[in-house]
């Protein structure tokens, strides 16, 4: 669906930037909002802000722009910090997402909303692959934040009528597949990110622990290519916006319905790259073996495909954009 008015929240980071040029490119009009500095390779989205989103201003701002779908990546997002600081998490993901939401009902043709959760709301299942339907367990502050977001989602399209779809992402990897000129930031710390960096600077690499109960005794995870979360929010927009228009509230997984471990990942980065050395340190606190997601709902309701999301297009995008010139 294009023209249409698009904010995208979090706009300049490695989920929102893919998110925005998708709409972008679909003929839609994309206004970022972010508090880092644009980059260049976002130079043909419409309009651009350095700001909060939740400042006042800007919260008037949106509402005068009156977009007909907001995108919201924007948040604190590691575990670790979150048990240290549970303040700035509660604070960034919760209030100011509330005085979001507020500010976009108040509008006389509430927009979509579309908003990042994640798998961390399940916490430590044990039922594998993980459906929609499991119970939502957080570990830690960050993963309460999505959870309590979601609730407060559900809560106003029952009560206002907004229309809201959360996605609840996996590990998302990889890079823009056709430029090569979006993905992660040098010294990210997802897996992927880290055995390529290790390979270009002939580092040794570390997977943390090898006594986990899988087949080769290192975690098991499930791997989205980010374009391909991209396009679920245009999946969505369809969805919501179509000639037979739904309303109320969704939550949806975004993952393959397959695990790649991460013996499997620095096999594969070792075989096509090249790795000086693997090594082994001890398993990560709250690491749970398996991760898996069952994202049959993503399918069935917004018809989302994933064309991108084999280990191998993932980790061969997302070296490209490593070693691009």
């Amino acid at each position: 669906m294009n023209n249409l008015k698009i904010i995208v929240t979090g706009g300049c980071g490695y989920i929102g930037s893919h998110i925005a040029r998708a709409f972008r490119q679909a003929g839609n009009t994309v206004y970022v909002i972010d508090q880092i500095e644009r980059p260049h390779t976002l130079i043909d989205i419409d309009f651009f802000t350095k700001e909060d989103f939740a400042d006042p201003g800007m919260l008037d701002t949106i509402f005068d722009f009156a977009p007909d779908v907001i995108v919201h990546c924007a948040g604190t997002s590691l575990v670790g910090p979150s048990v240290r600081d549970p303040s700035v998490y509660y604070n960034n993901n919760i209030a100011k997402t509330i005085a979001l939401l507020d500010t976009a009902r108040a509008m006389p043709q509430p927009p979509v909303i579309l908003f990042s959760s994640s798998a961390s709301v399940y916490g430590e299942s044990e039922v594998m692959p993980i459906t929609e339907d499991q119970p939502l367990c957080p570990v830690s502050p960050y993963g309460n934040t999505k959870h309590i977001v979601e609730t407060v989602l559900q809560d106003y399209a029952n009560a206002y009528g907004i229309r809201a779809m959360c996605f609840r992402f996996f590990n998302a990897a990889g890079a823009e597949p056709f430029n090569f000129d979006l993905g992660q930031e040098p010294n990210a710390t997802h897996i992927v990110a880290r055995a390529l960096e290790a390979s270009i600077n002939q580092q040794p690499f570390k997977i943390n622990g090898d006594d986990f109960e899988t087949p080769d005794g290192t975690c098991i995870r499930d791997y989205v290519h980010v374009w391909d979360i991209a396009q679920a929010h245009l999946d969505a927009v369809d969805f919501f916006l179509d000639d037979y228009p739904q309303t109320g509230f969704y939550a949806l997984n975004l993952g393959t319905n397959t695990g790649i471990s991460n013996r499997q990942i620095a096999d594969y980065v070792q075989n096509k790259y090249g790795l000086s050395k693997i090594e082994y340190g001890p398993r990560r606190a709250g690491d749970p073996a398996t991760l898996i997601a069952d994202a049959t709902r993503a399918k069935n309701i917004i018809y989302w495909k994933p064309k991108y999301s084999d280990i191998g297009t993932i980790i061969d995008s997302a070296y490209r954009w490593y070693t691009r010139s």
